[in-house]
């Protein structure tokens, strides 16, 4: 298992664990990427124009915007420009210049002179390409060759660019994109491993950089969830040996409120290798079983009981305390409704506790509360949320 952890004090109080689930706005760039993951590489390409019209000499900006016009086949020799000066930038400091793996800048380099028939520049950018890329997947060079070949046959390239799926919705490449996030959740995951070569089919209906639970896909079952190199969540339906059945089940997810889900092959183990079983000790697909309690949670500690939370049991009625992996969370007050949990929540803070917040749990586990209300908000048959063991791969 890879468990990415979050770094969490031996005594936490209700503050410290309200500026952990704070979540900073996606900025522009982050955007971009997310839309370049989601296979939307021509709605990414106005943002990144507006980027690059406040930023033209930045490296993410040229190499995003130069990609995305690449993989829609539009703006060649524009499209190499900005390539061009993102390749400056890496070959200046050697290091990742804020774009993910900058020897992707000479890969892509490799398509556009090879689309322009500007040969001899690809074999070159072919070259520096080997040379510089860590990760030695032999696909990518395999394919930055094929290029290369191509750009010596026009009319064999007109026929490819027609049929191959390299840069267009049906089969996009990998990008290494870095999302980091200040406040990472804890995602437990496994190793996917197919018997076959063959391509397998599924629909994905979602993606995102921060991960969120399948009940959150109202409508849907049978979600798999993955992460890829880059730290984006795909959320898929299917495994299907053949297009025509993706294709038909396609439709049926449309139908469901999912305009924007597509078609791709799962047997791809950059992109759908590493399947999420748990995010922040809690199945990532099961949804809930029974009734749901509101409290309200102020403070949390380890062994010792702090002196500031100390005073709580001689001052506040129907205190709780659960216990939390190697935490005891201290709640006040318990509520069938996520609204007097928050007029109670309101009356805590005139008191003077002012860091106090609303947390929900189901069968004496906690859970978070968007989960929560989304349960409450669907009638369909429920399954039980367990926490899941922490494991090591």
């Amino acid at each position: 298992m890879k468990t990415i952890k979050l770094i969490i004090s031996s005594i936490l109080i209700c503050s410290s664990l309200f500026t952990a689930l704070a979540k900073k706005d996606d900025t522009p760039l982050e955007t971009a990427k997310l839309m370049v993951a989601t296979n939307k590489t021509r709605e990414a390409i106005p943002v990144l124009e507006k980027l690059m019209a406040s930023e033209p000499e930045s490296a993410p900006h040229n190499y995003f915007l130069g990609m995305c016009l690449i993989k829609e086949g539009i703006r060649i020799d524009e499209a190499v420009k900005y390539m061009e000066k993102a390749a400056i930038d890496y070959s200046k400091t050697d290091l990742d210049p804020g774009m993910g793996e900058p020897e992707f800048v000479w890969y892509y380099l490799v398509i556009g002179y090879s689309r322009m028939k500007e040969c001899e520049k690809a074999k070159e950018r072919y070259d520096k390409f080997v040379e510089v890329y860590s990760q030695g997947d032999p696909f990518y060079t395999n394919e930055a060759m094929k290029w290369i070949e191509l750009c010596h046959e026009p009319m064999r390239m007109a026929q490819e660019i027609k049929t191959r799926s390299y840069i267009n919705a049906n089969t996009y490449l990998k990008d290494r994109l870095v999302a980091a996030s200040p406040n990472e959740p804890e995602v437990v995951t496994r190793e996917v491993s197919f018997t076959t070569e063959s391509m397998l089919y599924g629909v994905q209906v979602s993606a995102s950089i921060t991960p969120k639970y399948t009940i959150e896909l109202p409508g849907l079952k049978n979600v798999e969830v993955y992460v890829d190199e880059n730290k984006i969540y795909r959320y898929v339906i299917g495994n299907l040996g053949f297009r025509s059945q993706a294709e038909e089940l396609l439709e049926e997810v449309k139908a469901k409120g999912y305009p924007d889900a597509f078609i791709v092959d799962i047997n791809q183990p950059d992109r759908y290798g590493e399947e999420v079983v748990t995010l922040d000790d809690l199945s990532i697909k099961a949804d809930l079983k029974g009734k749901i309690e509101f409290r309200v949670q102020i403070g949390a500690f380890a062994e010792t009981l702090p002196k500031d939370l100390r005073k709580f049991y001689f001052e506040i009625d129907k205190l709780k305390e659960v216990r939390e992996n190697e935490l005891t969370i201290l709640t006040a007050g318990k509520f069938d409704t996520y609204e007097e949990a928050q007029a109670h929540r309101d009356m805590l803070q005139q008191q003077g506790l002012q860091d106090c917040f609303v947390t929900a749990f189901n069968r004496k586990k906690r859970i978070p509360v968007s989960v929560a209300l989304k349960h409450m908000q669907t009638d369909a048959p429920k399954e039980e949320l367990v926490p899941q063991k922490r494991a090591k791969k």
